[in-house]
């Protein structure tokens, strides 16, 4: 009997088998770069929309709080507008009672000193209030640098000396309403909020548009990124002009006459801010954009390779709205 051979594959059958692998790897591979791509996608979306929604809601809490003066009475108090780039802070007075605006807005046009970095074209806003923490005079040392308000709730504290605003704790003598021991003090809060051209700036910085917020704190003019890949920020203000506490015109500044000349009619504001991704999307993905920013005008942006969305949102200020409210 003929013996019989074992043989291997032929060459063509090899050829065909390699073929079909490399048609496999091959989609697989392409399949998993587009899963990759994807994802990456998705996670860059996620992270600036993220980010546009901390940016409003810092916006929102902050605006909330605007105008708040512990236990001031502020019937009748006379509103002021200071420098705020000033590092020795003014804007209390006892007599006549004094207080700064709760908020003062600088549009695109209008310089501020102490913003170097500040992105051309973009709005920038002043929030005035006072902590929502107070503290016992007698906690604060002689080397602190802050500045303090404290207010008199003590009928047998001298009638035209209803606040104390001062730096020095000794200064701080004003009683609580039984009139027994001394009243609290709450530290006088100054913050400038505004998008700034860079994250990092100076000598091997960045070119990221960064929302940033300086504030005095003591003699000194300190400035926070908060929130990156912020490009765009522009405000609308809601004057009061029948006094009951209602925005009734917003304006993107002071303007006209009567109530929408003075910054402490500002009831609410509209906030309009733009993000922009940190990288640029390939594929065509970005190309050039337009959007309405309500009363701020349309903003267009030609195609650079970047994503961008808007975030608006109308925010009351409570503390002065409540104020006429209640009257």
């Amino acid at each position: 009997m003929r013996r019989q051979t074992q043989r291997g594959a032929t060459l063509v059958e090899l050829m065909i088998g390699l073929t079909l692998g490399l048609v496999l790897a091959a989609t697989l591979l392409t399949l998993y770069a587009d899963a990759s791509r994807t994802g990456q996608g998705i996670s860059r979306a996620s992270a600036q929309v993220e980010n546009g929604r901390y940016a409003m809601d810092l916006f929102t809490e902050e605006l909330r709080l605007a105008g708040y003066f512990a236990e001031l009475p502020l019937g009748g108090a006379i509103y002021s507008t200071p420098d705020p780039c000033a590092t020795t802070p003014v804007g209390f007075q006892a007599a006549p009672l004094t207080v700064p605006a709760p908020v003062q807005g600088y549009r695109a046009t209008d310089p501020l000193d102490c913003l170097t970095d500040r992105r051309p074209g973009t709005d920038a806003v002043v929030v005035r209030r006072l902590s929502t923490i107070p503290v016992s005079p007698s906690a604060l040392t002689g080397s602190n640098r802050r500045h303090f308000v404290q207010n008199s709730l003590c009928v047998d504290d001298p009638a035209n000396r209803p606040l104390v605003f001062s730096r020095t704790p000794s200064d701080f003598t004003l009683r609580v309403r039984s009139c027994s021991t001394v009243n609290q003090a709450r530290e006088y809060l100054v913050r400038i909020y505004y998008v700034a051209s860079c994250n990092r700036c100076g000598s091997g910085g960045d070119t990221i548009p960064t929302l940033k917020r300086v504030e005095l704190q003591g003699d000194t003019l300190v400035t926070t990124p908060l929130v990156d890949g912020v490009e765009m920020l522009r405000l609308e203000y809601g004057f009061d002009t029948d006094g009951n506490g209602s925005a009734d015109q917003y304006l993107l500044a002071t303007g006209g006459t009567g109530a929408t000349t003075l910054w402490q009619n500002v009831m609410a504001m509209k906030v309009h801010i733009v993000t922009r991704s940190g990288e640029t999307a390939g594929g065509g993905l970005a190309g050039a954009q337009a959007f309405q920013l309500g009363g701020a005008g349309r903003l267009e942006i030609a195609a650079d390779g970047f994503v961008r969305r808007a975030h608006s949102q109308v925010v009351r200020l409570v503390n002065p709205s409540g104020l006429r409210e209640a009257q």
